[in-house]
């Protein structure tokens, strides 16, 4: 089985670097066609090329004045079911589904989402701690989950959302958690994590270019992982070399 995840940044197609902030800054703000059509065309291309089992899309918008598509995830899926690739589509709200920030404009439609093959079910739920509240789990075969995840900037706030990611770990036969973990002190932050959860980390390798002021911040080029039951056999972990945003993807591939 094959799995790929991806922090797309929304398809705006910024790649990390100072200048491409500094010459396009309004594309945060009010979107951009062909900067987003660029985008979507670089995911499909690697979508089609890798042709995984179940895609886990961080930061996608699912229909606000910024995009030009009515969601961009079931935008990729109509494209790449033309070109012979079918996935089921699924966005979900990262807010949550009431609250403030779901009732401002753009935010309530900033999600995250899924691209399924083979039937696969999924369902959100929602932390209690952080304004990005939502993991999203699908069932990848009998006794085996995934929870595709993207924490907090702040540590503190990423240590109760691993408390709570743990408790619903700890409610499956196995798991794999993979996504953007914001782990900008290192993997170390992830130790008590994987204690708890038996969990063993995988390492795709540099994940984001140097970015600006990440000297003030981080030191790690690492932020997107996959973490998996000890019995989870990995044939494959790797980053892409591909900048889908000021991401890059990752993949896992393994025998369940």
């Amino acid at each position: 089985m094959k799995l790929l995840s991806a922090n797309v940044g929304y398809l705006l197609d910024y790649d990390g670097s100072l200048s491409d902030y500094v010459r396009s800054p309004h594309r945060a703000l009010l979107g951009g066609e062909a900067a987003e059509r660029r985008a979507l065309d670089r995911l499909v291309d690697v979508l089609l090329e890798e042709r995984p089992d179940v895609v886990c899309l961080l930061e996608v918008d699912g229909g606000s004045y910024r995009t030009a598509t009515t969601g961009q995830v079931e935008t990729m899926a109509i494209e790449l079911a033309e070109r012979g690739l079918d996935y089921r589509p699924r966005t979900d709200p990262k807010y949550g589904e009431d609250g403030l920030l779901v009732n401002l404009p753009a935010l309530g439609n900033l999600s995250n989402g899924l691209l399924l093959r083979d039937g696969h079910p999924a369902r959100a739920h929602y932390l209690d701690t952080g304004p990005k509240r939502l993991v999203t789990e699908v069932e990848l075969a009998e006794g085996l989950s995934l929870f595709a995840v993207h924490l907090a900037m702040r540590r503190s706030t990423r240590e109760r959302q691993l408390d709570e990611i743990a408790a619903l770990v700890a409610d499956r036969e196995r798991a794999i958690v993979c996504g953007d973990f914001n782990a900008y002190d290192g993997h170390a932050e992830l130790d008590a994590f994987c204690e708890r959860t038996g969990l063993v980390l995988h390492d795709p390798g540099e994940t984001v270019p140097p970015r600006p002021l990440d000297f003030v911040v981080t030191e790690t080029r690492t932020l997107d992982l996959f973490l998996a039951s000890p019995d989870v056999v990995v044939s494959r972990c790797e980053s892409l070399d591909v900048q889908v945003s000021d991401h890059r993807p990752i993949v896992l591939e393994f025998d369940a």
